[in-house]
């Protein structure tokens, strides 16, 4: 197997490793570096969904002491508020070679240095032993998973706080068609709404690692978490209209936990 390989003869500059995706990045790194194109999410500083998860599952809106697991950080654009937000320790795992190499640049272009970021499945990662976390975050992957009620349960194993942002399946015409498929976990039965991707192909393709995925209902993602032991659920904003179909921002934990010491 031959390696495509680039050498560099200019200036080295963190421009040099951005342009090694020119054209296929989802965020918005202008946000950590103002002279790289502002174009993209901007994830880094603007989007407020990790302060949710501080407000709700840390300690006075902050994760200091916290050792946190990060499902599928994409770019490490939430990685980096992670490290903002105080927290000890992230392990943050991602399965697109992409996506993973893009965080090792922003890693070194931000200076991150209590971030970790492994190459490879979540689930695989959850099952197999290994260290509990104060927190895992899950944010833009439940449902690019084909068995999303493993996914919980295999969260609420190693920890007892969830943080979860999500699209779900609610039944409005402008959703492509799904497939019913119900499935039980544990004596939990779910219906589960499954997609083919018809994009996986594409160098932007942001999904998951199987070529279909299964949508949640949102009622039964709250009941997947109760069952596996997360039961205290907050819903931090239901959006039934979002712009690329529904989606919940929810934090979850196990009644009684105790926070980390600071």
């Amino acid at each position: 197997m031959t390696t495509k390989r680039r050498f560099l003869t200019n200036e080295p500059s963190h421009r040099n490793a951005y342009d090694l995706f020119e054209g296929r990045w989802a965020s918005d790194l202008s946000e950590i570096d103002p002279s790289l194109p502002a174009t993209g999410f901007p994830g880094f500083r603007h989007d407020s969904r990790l302060r949710q998860a501080a407000e709700h599952l840390g300690r006075d809106g902050r994760l200091d002491g916290y050792d946190v697991l990060e499902l599928g950080p994409l770019e490490g654009a939430h990685t980096y508020q992670l490290e903002a937000l105080g927290a000890r320790s992230i392990t943050a795992v991602e399965s697109n070679s992409d996506a993973f190499l893009k965080s090792l640049i922003v890693k070194n272009m931000a200076g991150l240095n209590r971030s970790t970021f492994l190459l490879g499945d979540v689930s695989r990662y959850l099952d197999t032993p290994g260290p509990r976390y104060d927190l895992i975050v899950c944010c833009g992957i439940l449902y690019h998973m084909l068995d999303p009620v493993e996914l919980i349960r295999l969260a609420a194993a190693r920890s007892d706080r969830l943080f979860i942002w999500t699209h779900y399946f609610l039944d409005q015409p402008r959703l492509p068609a799904m497939t019913v498929r119900t499935v039980t976990h544990d004596g939990l039965t779910v219906r589960l709404h499954e997609l083919t991707y018809r994009h996986r192909a594409l160098g932007k393709f942001l999904g998951g690692n199987q070529p279909k995925t299964r949508w949640m209902e949102l009622p039964e993602i709250l009941a997947a978490l109760a069952h596996f032991g997360l039961s205290e659920t907050t819903v931090i904003l239901d959006d039934p209209n979002g712009p690329n179909g529904p989606a919940v921002t929810l934090a979850a934990s196990r009644p009684g936990a105790a926070p980390p010491s600071a």
